[in-house]
């Protein structure tokens, strides 16, 4: 009986102890910083661990990055010399119980599709109130990607940095020098055919519901495609079905039905390499990249190539004809003008979608 009513009073204690504390821990929780001038800001650096995976066509990426927020609130100071120590590291669960019982910025990314994943937490309590929140996470972004040079192409991969909750009026986000120190793009990544080339900042802001400007702050990744590891893959078979023209056109002794079964042959390997493009590489052909175009005018090339051919074939071939000599001079500049203007038409596609 007496354990009973024990347990019964500090069961009564313990509520009575939350009800006077509950409300005063949530405003402190929820409240900004005092002590402090408005507005509060929020240092925010980025670490780019990996790039698993992209999706051109639909416009997403998947990113295990590391981001680091740092706030002072003087209501988190201590004593050093009572604590003996200048900070307080916290990892794991002993973070994130700590990071909910604090004020915190509420830093989002804005183009965040997923929940994240493999997530880890680390924070440190400095003795002069500074508080560093460290947090360690996979997700899938939502990115613009232009892929009118593909395969030349350079993307950008922008990451919205945003605190939903507070006016730019309370609280701001930037980037220091230091904090661009500990920013940076790993350079090995597990998806391939990219290479990393920076990693910038850019300030914005945007307009909430209450018609109030919020701070937004736009972290840039640069990644340039690998170009090189498409050519065999991606060239070298269409100047291949492209080159029948030539047999077609310096043949001897060809006629307009053969000229004519090895044109529409390669019309054929044309719209299947076309497809097998597209599946392989999603957004070669739908983008109006310049293998699109290649591929479009190698459609074009081929079609005059089998006409002229056909028209002029008879003429030559007959010394009486009317035409003869005029159809032999119209074949013998066709021969080099037609591949000629159709090597310069590609090349040019090709150095045009070419990085600066």
């Amino acid at each position: 009986m007496r354990a009973m009513i024990r347990a019964l009073l500090t069961l009564c204690f313990a509520c009575i102890l939350a009800g006077i504390a509950g409300p005063g821990f949530a405003a402190e929780k929820d409240e900004l910083p005092s002590g402090v001038e408005l507005p509060v800001r929020v240092r925010v650096g980025l670490r780019v661990i990996d790039i698993t995976e992209i999706k051109e066509v639909g416009g997403r990426a998947r990113l295990f990055v590391e981001v680091t927020q740092r706030w002072n609130d003087p209501r988190r100071r201590f004593d050093p010399l009572e604590t003996g120590a200048p900070r307080i590291d916290r990892v794991g669960d002993e973070a994130q119980q700590f990071v909910g019982s604090i004020w915190t910025p509420g830093l989002v990314i804005s183009n965040q599709l997923s929940e994240p994943q493999s997530r880890s937490q680390a924070v440190s309590a400095y003795a002069d109130g500074d508080v560093v929140l460290v947090d360690r996470y996979e997700a899938d972004f939502r990115v613009a990607m232009d892929m009118q040079a593909f395969p030349f192409d350079r993307q950008q991969i922008a990451l919205s940095f945003s605190l939903p909750r507070y006016p730019k009026q309370d609280a701001v986000l930037v980037t220091t020098e230091t904090d661009r120190l500990f920013s940076r793009v790993e350079n090995r990544l597990t998806v391939i055919d990219w290479r990393p080339l920076a990693l910038s900042f850019a300030y914005d802001e945007s307009t909430g519901w209450n018609a109030r400007s919020y701070s937004q702050l736009n972290a840039t990744v640069g990644l340039e495609r690998m170009s090189e590891r498409y050519l065999l893959r991606l060239f070298i078979p269409i100047i291949s079905t492209l080159a029948v023209s030539i047999f077609v056109l310096w043949l001897p002794g060809a006629s307009p039905k053969d000229s004519g079964g090895l044109v529409f042959s390669a019309l054929l390997a044309l719209a299947a390499i076309s497809f097998t493009f597209e599946a392989s590489f999603p957004g070669s052909i739908s983008l109006n990249t310049p293998i699109a175009k290649i591929i479009s005018l190698g459609y074009l090339y081929l079609v005059l190539v089998v006409l002229i051919d056909g028209v002029v074939a008879g003429s030559c071939k007959d010394p009486a004809s009317r035409f003869h000599v005029l159809a032999c001079e119209v074949r013998g500049h066709t021969k080099w003008a037609l591949p000629a203007i159709m090597t310069i038409v590609c090349a040019a596609a090709v150095i045009r979608a070419m990085p600066v």
